[in-house]
């Protein structure tokens, strides 16, 4: 946990829900760490430092408890010293918060650093308690006792004026922190029968991937992932897929199935006041492990969180020993499921999309665009058992970003890139394949094209019972001649339908060009799976068999 996050979580459980003060730039880190809780404790902008400290002064006197005002270095903390005089004065519990950018003395020199003093001779006879911190060891001794001190016995205001370079670093030893994570995922294995390691994207070093693959390994624990991290392990003998709304189908059973998750590096993003999963997080132990401790503020009941590098933890688990319960009888389960759903939601185009990626090479990169088109390469992508390394939009979801992304991404490695697109993914940037053409890279785009805004279409059908706007041909949406536009920019052309031949597809390495690859399907073809609201998280959507479903649900 950096500093910043440290002091106003501090606040926080001190009962401070207002925070008064006038930006600066060493105190620039305290205020977005406080804008990061703002539920909790709001950050407030004054005019004039004084006003702040004042503001601070009337929330103590009000309240009783803690008022806090913070200031820039220099002009900042001197336009303070009146109403800190004001505070202890009359006893006013408040934390005045300063910082300051160097700890050079001014060795006889008048003035060392533009702005910079030492505040704490000023404040020392108007404040019970001051002092100035350097050492990020100081750092929690230092603030337990000014707060301390401003509410007990006669109360009166404390100075704390920080180095601002600590804002920044971490104040809790990683070493600790990685023994306690490593000790509780070890305390908690032998207890559990249906364990399970949930790796996110937080999870992508390749010292970490390849520690993770042996400790799933040596204990036999299944790995199931976010969809945007199914390309991390997908070539270990126990990862079991991707879980979510649009999942592999036997991963979200196992999900449900599982008495401990191990998040690594997965922000467990999914809502967990659902139907469809509320009842696995109340029902199963979690350990999360997160380099960012703020993701800890979505609660998750009987869970332990970890701010640590999930990184770190994977080294410590490869070498760990230690087992689960019923580890066969588990995994018989979760190899069953995965064997029984293997072949579900593989229709087209998800059966072509998986033939073109077992022809591409293993190390070309491929990107993706957002939409319909990323859930449709997505279940490809397992269904064809493939490695190679994809890149999304992730969590913001910006559509138009693969053809952008797979220039950036060819000049990485200098080797084939393979960019899936939908038809209006294409259009948001078609001017970068005048860059493509212009200096020939050897990215081979493949255009998805149902002549509709897919996605956005499946919702108007879902809200407004199938009366669609600019989603579909019919309904003001337009798409342009796809081969046309590859003529245009001077690219060679391929339209592919099942049955076409794609052995070329094999000898991408060999090729120095683009190519524009259009795959036509009807505007009617569906995303799925989906899971339906309220839905148990296992139960996809179109169905599969009902008898095989109870059997399953029952293992």
């Amino acid at each position: 946990m950096r500093v910043a996050d440290y002091i106003v979580n501090y606040l926080i459980t001190q009962g401070v829900t207002d925070v008064f003060g006038l930006p600066g730039g060493v105190v620039l880190d305290f205020l977005y760490a406080l804008d990061k809780r703002k539920d909790k404790i709001k950050p407030h902008l004054n005019y004039h430092e004084q006003a702040a400290a004042f503001a601070a002064c009337g929330y103590a006197q009000t309240t009783g408890r803690l008022g806090v005002a913070y200031a820039t270095r220099g002009p900042g903390i001197a336009n303070m010293l009146t109403a800190v005089a004001d505070a202890y004065y009359d006893s006013t519990p408040v934390l005045f918060i300063t910082a300051h950018g160097n700890t050079r003395d001014s060795a006889g020199m008048r003035i060392y650093a533009e702005q910079e003093m030492n505040p704490i001779p000023l404040v020392e006879e108007i404040s019970k308690y001051a002092v100035r911190i350097d050492k990020l060891a100081d750092i929690k001794a230092e603030l337990i006792k000014a707060c301390s001190l401003a509410v007990t016995d006669r109360k009166g205001p404390v100075v704390l004026d920080i180095l601002s370079s600590l804002w920044v670093q971490d104040i809790d030893n990683p070493r600790d922190k990685v023994a306690e994570a490593t000790k509780a995922i070890a305390n908690a294995l032998p207890q559990a029968r249906r364990p399970v390691l949930l790796i996110g994207d937080g999870l992508r070093e390749p010292k970490a991937v390849f520690a993770i693959k042996q400790f799933a390994m040596n204990t036999q624990i299944p790995i199931l992932s976010s969809r945007f991290a199914q390309d991390i392990v997908p070539d270990s003998a126990m990862y079991f897929g991707y879980i979510g709304s649009h999942a592999t189908r036997y991963s979200n059973f196992i999900l449900a199935k599982a008495d401990l998750i191990i998040a690594l590096g997965n922000r467990l993003a999914f809502p967990v006041e659902s139907a469809s999963f509320r009842p696995i997080v109340e029902g199963t132990q979690i350990i999360r492990v997160d380099i960012d401790d703020n993701e800890f503020i979505r609660a998750m009941p009987n869970s332990q969180n970890f701010a640590v590098d999930a990184g770190r933890i994977c080294n410590e688990l490869a070498s760990l020993k230690c087992h689960y319960n019923e580890e066969a009888a588990w995994l018989n389960i979760c190899n069953e499921l995965k064997a029984s759903l293997w072949s579900y939601d593989t229709e087209f185009p998800i059966d072509f999309i998986a033939k073109i990626l077992t022809n591409i090479p293993a190390d070309s990169i491929i990107v993706s665009d957002v939409g319909n088109n990323e859930f449709w390469l997505s279940r490809a992508y397992t269904y064809a058992k493939a490695v190679n390394r994809i890149l999304y939009s992730k969590s913001f979801g910006a559509l138009g970003c693969a053809i952008p992304k797979a220039i950036g991404a060819f000049y990485t490695r200098r080797k084939p890139v393979v960019c899936f697109v939908g038809d209006q993914g294409l259009q948001l940037n078609i001017q970068e394949l005048e860059y493509i053409a212009q200096h020939q890279l050897p990215i081979m785009i493949i255009v998805l094209n149902n002549f509709a805004s897919g996605m956005i279409k499946d919702a108007e059908v879902k809200r407004f019972e199938g009366a669609l706007l600019h989603t579909t041909l019919a309904s003001g949406y337009g798409v342009p001649d796809i081969q046309a536009v590859a003529k245009a920019y001077g690219i060679e052309y391929y339209f592919l339908e099942q049955g076409s031949n794609l052995d070329w597809i094999k000898s991408l390495d060999a090729a120095s060009k683009p190519f524009i690859c259009e795959i036509k399907m009807a505007e009617e073809v569906a995303l799925s799976p989906t899971l339906p609201k309220d839905n148990s998280c296992q139960d996809l959507q179109p169905g599969i068999d009902r008898a095989l479903y109870d059997y399953l649900d029952a293992l």
